[in-house]
């Protein structure tokens, strides 16, 4: 591949992209009380087997997938040199952290406004996340708006791109064994074992030029096959999590496993869904304010879902709200960075790092 993307490649990317932010909002939009984690339990009935089966399974893809798109972005038009560092480090520092910046003190002020209020301020979420004003630091290290997390791991990786290049270049991609083995074993600390992993992994795709991996617009048995295995794991991690056995070994196993094969269904797939929409305006409009959905999809979804939801709700009502709330929420983000870029564009620009301002 000679690091320039074709234009079927680049209406892919942004296509593919729209489908999992959406993902990402229905797996926020998990509402029974234990939060989810690879090795969640569930009671055994269909609503909450049914939520589990998307937001733990079915839609974890979707984060793997993000990661592997930046690092393929990333190192596309990589020049390993001081200055090139130098420039990438510049270039990425608008579209990265003045967002991160104006959102984490966007959602710290909606949390301490919202305190304020009798009707929100014993809501679990506005409770666990109001500090004392003296601490509104806090607001930028661990913002309100949890999801913000992931360009933490971006901004961090920019910053260790240079050794992520020689580690991933020299090796020959065999250092993702490694750090494969630490996303496998779910292992938390600073550096995020599942963002390193899916970064450098599209860091390998870009470095070595895989153009038929990454470029190839048909590929139906390997479609149906990742497909089927992507539904298998997902049902089979549903049903253990469902079940009264202590299996949780098994399920981080499972897991892992359906988080890969669910980012090569989602690839192989698409290329027979773009065919279907490329020229969809819907799908266009909603690419170019996907960032305001990544962004202020959470707090809001948490607290909605929390005013909704009292202790004697249905389990039909939990999954009522599961698929009606997504969708307002993902709405509701479109028309305000449409509103904002139309009457206030510089406002837009700022708090989407320039992106489609």
């Amino acid at each position: 591949m000679n690091k320039v993307m074709s234009k079927y490649l680049s209406r892919k990317l942004k296509f593919i992209s729209v489908f999992a932010m959406f993902a990402i909002v229905f797996v926020n939009a998990y509402n029974y009380k234990e939060p989810l984690t690879p090795v969640s339990k569930i009671d055994f009935n269909f609503f909450q087997m049914c939520e589990y089966f998307f937001s733990n399974g079915l839609f974890s893809f979707a984060v793997p997938l993000f990661f592997i798109i930046s690092g393929f972005l990333f190192f596309l038009k990589y020049e390993n040199t001081f200055n090139g560092y130098i420039k990438k480090i510049a270039k990425r520092s608008y579209p990265l952290l003045i967002p991160y910046v104006a959102w984490s003190v966007i959602s710290g002020a909606a949390v301490l406004i919202l305190s304020r209020y009798e009707n929100f301020k014993d809501i679990p979420f506005i409770k666990e996340h109001t500090v004392d004003l003296s601490r509104c630091y806090v607001y930028l290290i661990k913002p309100p708006a949890f999801q913000l997390w992931f360009l933490q791991q971006i901004m961090l990786f920019t910053v260790l791109s240079p050794l992520i290049y020689l580690l991933v270049k020299y090796t020959r991609s065999l250092i993702l064994i490694p750090i494969g083995a630490l996303w496998m074993l779910n292992l938390d600390f600073v550096v995020s074992p599942q963002g390193l992993f899916f970064f450098s992994a599209g860091a390998a795709l870009a470095i070595f030029g895989k153009a038929r991996n990454v470029t190839r617009r048909e590929n139906k048995p390997y479609a149906v096959l990742f497909s089927l295995a992507w539904l298998l794991l997902s049902l089979s991690l549903t049903f253990l999590a469902s079940s009264k056995d202590d299996c949780k070994t098994l399920m981080l196993i499972i897991y892992k496993l359906n988080e890969a094969v669910g980012v090569m269904g989602i690839w192989f797939v698409f290329d027979q869904i773009v065919k279907l929409i490329n020229h969809k305006k819907g799908m266009l409009l909603a690419s170019a304010h996907l960032f305001f959905v990544f962004a202020l999809h959470e707090p809001l979804l948490h607290i909605s879902n929390q005013m909704a939801l009292i202790p004697d709700n249905s389990h039909s009502s939990h999954l009522i709200l599961y698929i009606c709330l997504p969708i307002s929420v993902i709405s509701v983000c479109i028309i305000l960075s449409m509103m904002i870029r139309k009457l206030i564009k510089p406002v837009h620009s700022v708090l989407t790092g320039g992106r489609n301002s």
